[in-house]
Parts: structure tokens; C-alpha cells; sequence
């Protein structure tokens, strides 16, 4: 009986690897309501229903993990398994994303999406191995607006605004272009700048506005749409790569099919959120002198063709 004890305790400690749970921690910087977060946790559902629980996923929302670039880096090296994260904060580590930044690239939420889902969409992603992240699909949280403590309407009223910006050059030089002072400053620390004045502008989605409260510590909200913000699921090499290839394909399509709830808890968020800030207390202004903006970008836009390929930029524009 003894013997049969042992033996049967060393047939459970050589199987136990190919039973054992593994966790995988995935990181994002927004609150618990965002978009961001709906989707990581749909990710996570479905990832564990379709390994039977042997490999989970938890989610550490609001900068648990660190803010975006901190998180990105540790992708890079392995210390962060997963990320949900911008494709503006991605664009610094993998320069081929940085396209997805130049301003009134994007027509509607339906051309982004139609572009991100599809062949440009995959050569991006295509293009991250090489900088040691893996992309797992794209997603969004709808088009980016400003907010200030004064009315937006015109070019002028740009002139000289302190307006928090992301580490992104194409972004900074385009701020920089519509005569703003960008300055970079953490989303974790976002919320005191604009409270104490170290800033006195912001630039996000709605839904962020609101799941930030954002509208306590601002005043007016013109609805720009100058950028997508595009997101995507990024998985770390060390991590992924020691996976089996059918574990790696369910990962691959539960962020896929985790994308569609992003997209369309931003586009209720939006319909919601402009009600919301009106009642919190925000002027909204539908409306601004585009054709000035987009002619103040005019030598920006030249340079990003220089960069980023004018063939491509046109792809984009061009796309239905």
C-alpha cells in the first residue's frame, strides 16, 4: 500500500504541469466603467471558457500595473504578460503605428474601423514582432474631442493653450502646429494637472471624459474628432511564445471577438456621456472653424507624408 502510495504521488507530481493553472496578468490604464475594461474582462471570460480553465486572465484596470509606457515596456521585457493600450502610446515603441496619429486622418468611426479590420490593420500589427510586442487585434473607444476651461471655436482661441498631450511626436507636433502648448503629462496624473492648472486643456473620447470626471475640472468640450482612439490588445513575446499554438489561437480570437464590445460600449458611452456632461455642467460646441485647423496642419501634414509615406496616408483617406 505504501509503495502504492508513492507511486501514485509522483504520477500526480509529473502530471500536475500539464494540469496546473497559469495566470496571466493584463494591464490598462482607464477606469473600471471604460471601454478598455469591458473588453478585458469579455477577453478573459472567454479565454478561460476555452481552456477549461487552465490558463485565466486578471485584470489590473487604472494604472495598477503602471501607466501606459511603463506597461508597454514591460510587455517588452516580459514583466507584464498583456496590455490593453492606445496605439498613440504604442506608436513611440513601434514606429509604423505612429500613422494612426496625424490628425483629421480619419472620416468617421466606420472609416477607422473599416481600415484597422483590414489589410493596413494587419500590416501594422504585422510590424510589431520586430520591436518584441506582439499585436492581437485593434479596437477603439471612438474619436477624440478637447476640452478647456474657455469655448474652442476658432484657431486663435488654440493660441498659447496648455493642453496635455501624450509622449507622441506626431501628436506634439501637431499641437504644436495649431499654436497649443503640449505638455506631456501621465493619465494617472491627468486629473490633478487639469485641477491644479499645470494644464488647462485635455484631449480624449467622451466616454473618457466621463468615466474620468473629467467635466469636475473643466468647463467646455468642443467636439474636434481630430483623432481615432485606436487601441489594441498586446501580448508579450515571453509570454506568448512559450504558449502552445492552439492556446496562442484562442488568444488571437478571444481579443478579436473582445474588440466588437469595445467598439460598441464606446459608441453607447458617447451617445450617453454628451447628456451626462451637459448635466455635470460642460458647454458643448458642435461645431469649429475645421477648414482654419486643417490649414494651420498644412506644413505638419507635409512632414508626416515625409515620414510616414504619403502613399499610405493617402491609402488611408482613400479608403471606403
Amino acid at each position: 500500500m505504501k509503495i502504492l502510495a508513492v507511486v501514485a504521488m509522483l504520477c500526480a507530481i509529473i502530471a500536475a504541469p500539464a494540469t496546473a493553472q497559469q495566470t496571466l496578468r493584463l494591464g490598462h490604464n482607464i477606469s473600471t466603467s471604460s471601454p478598455y475594461h469591458l473588453a478585458a474582462e469579455n477577453f478573459a471570460r472567454l479565454v478561460q471558457e476555452r481552456t477549461q480553465g487552465r490558463l485565466r486572465v486578471q485584470v489590473f484596470p487604472a494604472g495598477a500595473l503602471g501607466n501606459e509606457r511603463d506597461m508597454i515596456e514591460g510587455a517588452q521585457i516580459g514583466t507584464i504578460d498583456m496590455v490593453v493600450t492606445s496605439s498613440a502610446a504604442a506608436g513611440p515603441f513601434v514606429p509604423a503605428l505612429r500613422i494612426l496619429d496625424v490628425p483629421f486622418l480619419f472620416r468617421d468611426p466606420a472609416h477607422a474601423r473599416g481600415v484597422l479590420d483590414g489589410p493596413l490593420g494587419a500590416e501594422l500589427l504585422a510590424a510589431m514582432p520586430a520591436r518584441n510586442l506582439i499585436g492581437l487585434a485593434w479596437g477603439d473607444i471612438g474619436f477624440r474631442h478637447i476640452t478647456a476651461n474657455r469655448p474652442i471655436r476658432t484657431l486663435e482661441d488654440l493660441r498659447g493653450l496648455k493642453l496635455r498631450s501624450q509622449n507622441n511626436p506626431i501628436h506634439l507636433a501637431a499641437y504644436r502646429a495649431l499654436g497649443m502648448a503640449p505638455t506631456v503629462i501621465g493619465f494617472n496624473e491627468l486629473y490633478a494637472a487639469l485641477q491644479t492648472g499645470v494644464v488647462d486643456a485635455n484631449e480624449q473620447p467622451i466616454s473618457i471624459h466621463v468615466a474620468s470626471r473629467f467635466y469636475e475640472v473643466q468647463r467646455h468640450l468642443t467636439m474636434t474628432g481630430h483623432l481615432v482612439a485606436s487601441a489594441l490588445f498586446i501580448a508579450s513575446p515571453a509570454t506568448f511564445n512559450r504558449l502552445p499554438a492552439a492556446t496562442q489561437d484562442i488568444l488571437r480570437t478571444a481579443a478579436r471577438e473582445s474588440t466588437p464590445v469595445m467598439r460598441r460600449a464606446a459608441d453607447e458611452q458617447d451617445a450617453a456621456g454628451l447628456t451626462t456632461l451637459r448635466q455635470r455642467g460642460m458647454t458643448i460646441q458642435e461645431s469649429f472653424d475645421r477648414d482654419a485647423f486643417l490649414r494651420a496642419l498644412q506644413p505638419a501634414f507635409t512632414e508626416f507624408g515625409r515620414e510616414l509615406g504619403e502613399a499610405n496616408l493617402r491609402r488611408i483617406q482613400e479608403a471606403r
